[in-house]
C-alpha cells in the first residue's frame, strides 16, 4: 500500500528547518553575509535558502550545521 505524503506537513518540517538556521546563525552573531562566506555562495544564494525560495538538500544542510558548529539532527527536532 502506498503511503500519502502530507504536504501541510512537509513544508511545516521545512520551515521548522529553516527557523533553526536563522536562530542558530543569530546565536553566533553570524549575519547571512558571513554565513554565504563560509559556505563559499553569493548572498543572493544564501538568501534564497533562508527563505525557502531555494530547495535545501542534504549535503548543503550538513554544511550549514558544520559551519553552525551542530549535529545535523539539531534541525530535525
Amino acid at each position: 500500500m502506498k503511503e500519502s505524503i502530507n504536504v501541510q506537513s512537509v513544508d511545516y518540517q521545512i520551515n521548522n528547518v529553516l527557523k533553526q538556521i536563522v536562530y542558530r546563525r543569530k546565536r553566533l552573531g553570524l549575519t547571512q553575509t558571513d554565513l554565504a562566506e563560509k559556505l563559499d555562495i553569493t548572498l543572493s544564494g544564501y538568501y534564497k535558502i533562508e527563505k525557502g525560495k531555494t530547495k535545501l538538500d542534504f549535503r548543503r544542510m550538513l554544511e550549514i550545521s558544520e559551519v553552525l558548529d551542530v549535529e545535523i539532527n539539531y534541525f530535525l527536532k
